[in-house]
């Protein structure tokens, strides 16, 4: 049953990862609203992480080596992951946030026609709808009825989502053959590297003690979250980890609810139940074909 076990295993650190990434968002907000601003914010998230997984590496006396075979696959996976998080925080500046978000969280619907194209899953009907109703909650969910549109800002967004695409297809890839947690740690450093000089001339340090306490939250969910995306990428297919990560948004929503005092109409509601109900049907019809699969 090993391959029950890590598949359960990759679901709930895909579970874990959509969690704590959804939950940033309304620290975010509150970061910002307390004098804070996003590349502070990425900047900060990168050093600290990079810093912590190194002290994990350093104290369980483990090697930073990679080998040469997956060096340049890590240095590109941390370059396309940065930029993508540096092209939606552009493309928000000229679109509206739910605009940008739902172009972003297009990416498993690409990460699902890579799979189909590149035989690493069989299409199927179930498997095409139940990808195609997590989307269309998604845009029930995300509908506020503001949208706005500009060129660039969706040229953005596009390529922030072919750049998640890519970070979760090329992840599941080097995941299997290298230790996540040092994975993780040259990720993060490649990220920093690519940030620092961006963010370091609009870097703030004039925050209340509530901005504060909201970027330790904020980088503390990062952290967790990054370190299990890649703990879920080792267990799972791309398509699959993707799928799951489309919880993200639908936790931030209800997050915006519960602590911002945001409102939703019926609409945005029955979006993010249709969201929840579809990413049910699909772990549990992935239990069901893993122990299928080892039945055989």
């Amino acid at each position: 049953m090993q391959n029950v076990h890590l598949y359960r295993s990759g679901v709930i650190f895909a579970l874990i990862t959509a969690v704590c990434l959804g939950s940033i968002t309304t620290q975010a907000k509150l970061f910002y609203a307390e004098g804070g601003n996003a590349m502070t914010l990425m900047l900060t998230r990168f050093f600290v992480s990079t810093l912590v997984f190194g002290l994990f590496i350093f104290f369980r006396r483990q090697s930073f080596r990679v080998n040469a075979s997956e060096r340049m696959g890590v240095l590109l996976l941390g370059c396309v992951w940065s930029g993508a998080m540096i092209f939606y925080l552009l493309s928000v500046e000229t679109i509206s946030v739910s605009l940008a978000v739902l172009i972003l969280y297009a990416y498993p619907l690409v990460v699902l026609l890579v799979s189909f194209v590149t035989r690493q899953m069989s299409p199927s009907s179930r498997l095409i709808s139940l990808f195609l109703l997590a989307f269309v909650g998604l845009y029930l969910a995300l509908s506020t009825g503001n949208v706005e549109l500009d060129t660039t800002g969706l040229v953005f967004a596009a390529l922030a989502s072919l750049g998640a695409a890519f970070t979760f297809i090329k992840g599941a890839h080097i995941a299997a053959l290298l230790n996540p947690l040092l994975m993780t740690f040259w990720i993060n450093f490649a990220g920093l590297v690519i940030i620092f000089p961006l963010a370091y001339s609009s870097f703030v340090t004039d925050v209340t003690p509530a901005g504060l306490t909201a970027l330790v939250i904020a980088t503390a969910f990062y952290v967790v979250a990054i370190l299990c995306q890649f703990q879920a990428l080792a267990k799972l297919s791309a398509a699959t980890a993707a799928f799951i990560l489309n919880l993200e948004p639908v936790v931030s929503i209800l997050l915006a609810v519960f602590i911002l005092r945001e409102q939703l109409t019926s609409v945005q509601w029955f979006g993010v139940g249709l969201v929840i109900a579809v990413l049910i049907a699909s772990i549990d019809m992935g239990a069901g074909r893993t122990q299928a699969t080892n039945a055989n």
